[in-house]
């Protein structure tokens, strides 16, 4: 199997970016994944994770909040609204994120509206588990 290129990119950094064996990508659709020479394509991408494999067969793991990959010439490139790699995620600051953002729903005194505690459980939760696949 033939090798690519890799990037993700949030409006504040570059999260990754090398040469790896495969892509898998939360498009809006479902998961998808790409290989080298794969067709050029451009998705919208929901939150979820993307896992990559590095060249060595190291499987990696990144979360995002949505955004847009485009897959062409053997590169793919991930626009993402949010990332993280799974080492950045602090597990404890998420749950505790997850917690207040369902006391809010609940009811329960919270700065957060209903949809601003609605997205950050989304957020959390695909972070938590990002983390826990390490």
């Amino acid at each position: 199997m033939a090798d690519f290129k890799l990037s993700v990119v949030a409006p504040d950094r570059t999260v990754y970016e090398d040469v790896v064996k495969s892509v898998i990508l939360p498009g809006i659709e479902g998961y998808l994944g790409v290989q080298s020479n794969h067709e050029p394509l451009i998705v919208a991408l929901r939150p979820g994770i993307i896992e990559y494999v590095e060249t060595t067969g190291i499987r990696h793991y990144v979360s995002i909040t949505g955004g847009f990959a485009e897959v062409s010439d053997n590169n793919v490139i991930v626009l993402a609204d949010e990332a993280k790699l799974s080492r950045e995620i602090d597990l404890a600051l998420e749950e505790k994120i997850l917690e207040d953002a369902r006391k809010a729903l609940r009811g329960e005194a919270s700065s957060m509206t209903s949809q601003q505690a609605t997205a950050a459980i989304e957020r959390a939760t695909v972070r938590i588990k990002t983390a826990r696949m390490n």
